[in-house]
């Protein structure tokens, strides 16, 4: 009987193995968490998040705060891509906190075993189609955030909230 019963539990254990949801990064900004530069949120729509949940484990995440920065902060653009270089809106040196906030998200991705990332669209840090200018004019330029980039090149697979339905097919 004891050999049945440890055959069964290992047979379980395998089972719970292969259940288990797909991890992936959300910005926490879109998972609803107010770490926006402005201090606000840009959440998901509570029908998709919940899409989302009975999909994937989502490990919320923001690169900014994480890297000290604070919240509410000034707006941050990246003003030069070879070298990097991104500043405030009045004209302060952020750059040490963008590479910090991707290696650490890298990092998480990597523990937790993530290949996914839901990143927030037009941001200095997340965004995988456009950036601004650099100017602070309100004009995008196609263009990666840093820690989408530097996701992308350890391949794992960017989103943007505009892509949620890929997610969800």
């Amino acid at each position: 009987m004891a050999m049945k019963e440890e055959k069964l539990k290992t047979k379980l254990g395998i089972m719970n193995l292969y259940s288990k949801k797909t991890k992936i990064l959300i910005s926490s900004c879109l998972f609803g968490q107010n770490v926006r530069y402005d201090g606000i949120t840009k959440g998901l729509d509570n029908n998709l998040l919940e899409k989302l949940a009975k999909k994937f484990e989502l490990i919320p995440f923001c690169p900014e705060v994480e890297s000290g920065l604070s919240i509410p902060r000034i707006a941050c653009e990246i003003v030069s891509i070879k070298p990097l270089k991104i500043i405030n809106k009045i004209g302060e040196e952020k750059t040490k906190n963008f590479i910090d906030g991707a290696n650490l998200t890298l990092e998480l991705c990597q523990k937790e075993n993530i290949k996914i990332a839901l990143l927030k669209s037009n941001s200095p840090s997340c965004s995988s189609k456009q950036i601004y200018d650099g100017c602070f004019s309100g004009k995008k330029i196609v263009g990666y955030g840093v820690t989408a980039e530097l996701l992308k090149n350890n391949n794992i697979k960017i989103y943007d909230e505009n892509d949620i339905f890929l997610l969800l097919d």
